[in-house]
C-alpha cells in the first residue's frame, strides 16, 4: 500500500508539474500553502491547471492533424508521419505557451485588444489545422466521388487539350471539307456543263431547221426530177433543173454539216467539262489522302501526348492530401451543408483555442497578481542594480581622471627640472669616467677635472633641492 501510495503521490505530482510548465507558471507558487494546510493561491492555482490542460489538450489535437495530413501524402511513410506529428505537437505546445506567458491579464484595454487581435488569427490557424483532418475523415466517401469527378473532368479535357496540340480538329475539319468537295467533284463529273443545255437547244433547233429543209428540198427535187422525165431530149431547161437539185441537195447537206458541227462542238466541250472535273476530283483526292495521313500521325502524337498526361492525371488523384484538398475546397464551394459543417467545426475548436486566451485576459487572480509582483520586484531589483554599476563605473571613471589630473599638474611644475638634473647627472657620470681613466693628463688638467665636477655635484644639488 505505502509502495502504491508513493508511486500514485509521484505520478500527481509530475501530471501537475506538466500542466504547472504548460501554462507558464512555477508548481511551486501553486502548491504553495499556509500554516493550516491551505492552498495560498486556490483560485489561480485551478485557473493555471485549467489553462495548461487546454494547452495539452491543444498541442496533441495539432500534432494529430498534422500527422494525419502528412499520411495522406503519397511519399511520407507512417513513422515519418507520426514523427513529424510529435514534433508538430511539441511545437504547437510552445506557440500556446508562449503567447499564454505574454498575456498580463492588468494591462491597458488597448494593449487587449491588439493582443486579442493577432492571437487570434494564430489560433484561427491552428483551429484549421486541427478540423481538416476530422472534416475529411467524416467525408471521406464524398470527397471519394468528388476526386474521382475532378479526375474524370480533367481527363475529358486533357483529351481535348491534346487533340488540340496536335491540330487534330483542324486537320479533321479539313477533312471533311475535302471529303464534301470530293463529292461534289464527283457529282459535277455526272453533271453537264452549264452552257451545254443552250448548245442542245441550238442543236435541235439546226437539226428541226435541216429536216425542214430536207423535206422541202427534197419535194423541189421530187417535182424537178419529174418535170425532168417529161423531157424527152437534153436541152437548156434540163440543165438549169438538174443544176437546181444539185444545188438544193448541196444546201440540204450543208444544213446537216451544220448539225453535225454543233453535235461535234456540244461533244467537244462535254468531254473537256469532264477531264475538268477529273483533274479537280484527282487534285482534291490527292489532298484528302495527304489530310488523312496528317490525321494519322496526329492522332498518334496526341495519344502519347493523352497517355502521358493520363498517367500524371491518375497519379495526381491517387496522391493523397492534394487530391483531397482540392476536392475539399470544391466541395464546401459547391455543397451548403458540408460549408455549414466545417464552419461549425471550426469555430467549435477556435472557441477552445481562445478559451484559454481568453481566461487569461480577463481573469486576474491571486496568482496573477504574486507574479506580477513578484516580477515588479525583479524589474525593480535590476533597475537598481543597474543604477548601482553605472554609479560605480562613473566614479571609477571620476578616480581615474583626477589621477590624470594630478599627474599633469607635477608635469607643468616641474617645467622641465626633472630633465636637466638628468642630462646633469648624465654628463657628471661621464665626467667621472674621463677621471678614472685619465691617467695621461697634466696636473693642472686633473685639477680642472676635478672642479668641474664639484661644480656639476654643486648644481645637481641644487637641481634636486629646487625640484
Amino acid at each position: 500500500m505505502t509502495m502504491r501510495f508513493i508511486n500514485g503521490h509521484a505520478c500527481l505530482q509530475a501530471g501537475k508539474s506538466v500542466l504547472a510548465l504548460s501554462a507558464a507558471v512555477s508548481l511551486k507558487v501553486l502548491d504553495q500553502q499556509d500554516s493550516n494546510g491551505n492552498y495560498l493561491y486556490a483560485r489561480g492555482r485551478h485557473k493555471y491547471f485549467g489553462i495548461g490542460a487546454l494547452v495539452i489538450f491543444f498541442a496533441l489535437f495539432s500534432g494529430y492533424g498534422m500527422a494525419h495530413m502528412l499520411a495522406s501524402m503519397v511519399n511520407v511513410s507512417s513513422s515519418g508521419s507520426i514523427i513529424a506529428g510529435c514534433l508538430w505537437a511539441m511545437f504547437q505546445w510552445c506557440l500556446e505557451r508562449q503567447m499564454i506567458m505574454s498575456i498580463h491579464s492588468d494591462s491597458s484595454w488597448v494593449s487587449k485588444t491588439i493582443g486579442i487581435s493577432w492571437r487570434s488569427l494564430l489560433a484561427l490557424l491552428s483551429a484549421i489545422t486541427m478540423v481538416y483532418p476530422f472534416f475529411v475523415d467524416s467525408n471521406r466517401a464524398e470527397i471519394d466521388v468528388k476526386v474521382g469527378e475532378m479526375t474524370r473532368t480533367r481527363l475529358i479535357q486533357n483529351l481535348q487539350t491534346a487533340e488540340a496540340a496536335t491540330g487534330l480538329p483542324v486537320l479533321q475539319k479539313s477533312s471533311t471539307d475535302l471529303d464534301e468537295k470530293l463529292r461534289k467533284a464527283e457529282d459535277a463529273i455526272l453533271s453537264d456543263p452549264p452552257q451545254l443545255a443552250e448548245m442542245r437547244k441550238q442543236l435541235h433547233n439546226c437539226r428541226d431547221r435541216a429536216r425542214e429543209e430536207e423535206r422541202k428540198g427534197m419535194q423541189q427535187i421530187a417535182s424537178w426530177q419529174q418535170a425532168l422525165s417529161g423531157i424527152a431530149s437534153i436541152n437548156p431547161e434540163t440543165a438549169l433543173l438538174q443544176q437546181k437539185i444539185s444545188a438544193t441537195q448541196n444546201r440540204i447537206k450543208a444544213g446537216k454539216a451544220r448539225c453535225q458541227q454543233y453535235e461535234q462542238e456540244i461533244n467537244n466541250s462535254l468531254l473537256a467539262w469532264k477531264n475538268e472535273k477529273l483533274a479537280d476530283k484527282t487534285l482534291i483526292a490527292t489532298a484528302l489522302k495527304q489530310t488523312q495521313s496528317s490525321i494519322s500521325k496526329a492522332q498518334e502524337r496526341s495519344n502519347v501526348l493523352e497517355q502521358k498526361q493520363t498517367a500524371k492525371i491518375e497519379a495526381a488523384a491517387a496522391s493523397g492530401f492534394a487530391a483531397d484538398f482540392a476536392a475539399t475546397w470544391q466541395m464546401l464551394q459547391d455543397d451548403q451543408h458540408r460549408r455549414l459543417q466545417f464552419i461549425w467545426w471550426l469555430l467549435w475548436f477556435l472557441t477552445i483555442e481562445m478559451v484559454a486566451i481568453i481566461i487569461k485576459f480577463s481573469s486576474h487572480t491571486d496568482v496573477d497578481a504574486k507574479l506580477n509582483s513578484d516580477e515588479e520586484l525583479v524589474k525593480f531589483d535590476i533597475s537598481q542594480s543597474t543604477q548601482m554599476r553605472r554609479a560605480e563605473l562613473a566614479l571609477r571613471q571620476l578616480h581615474h581622471a583626477m589621477n590624470i589630473k594630478g599627474q599633469q599638474a607635477a608635469l607643468q611644475a616641474d617645467d622641465g627640472k626633472s630633465a636637466a638634473a638628468l642630462a646633469t647627472l648624465q654628463r657628471l657620470h661621464e665626467l667621472e669616467k674621463q677621471a678614472e681613466t685619465g691617467s695621461g693628463l697634466s696636473f693642472e688638467s686633473q685639477q680642472m677635472l676635478q672642479q668641474t665636477i664639484s661644480a656639476m655635484h654643486d648644481s645637481f644639488a641644487r637641481l634636486l633641492l629646487v625640484k
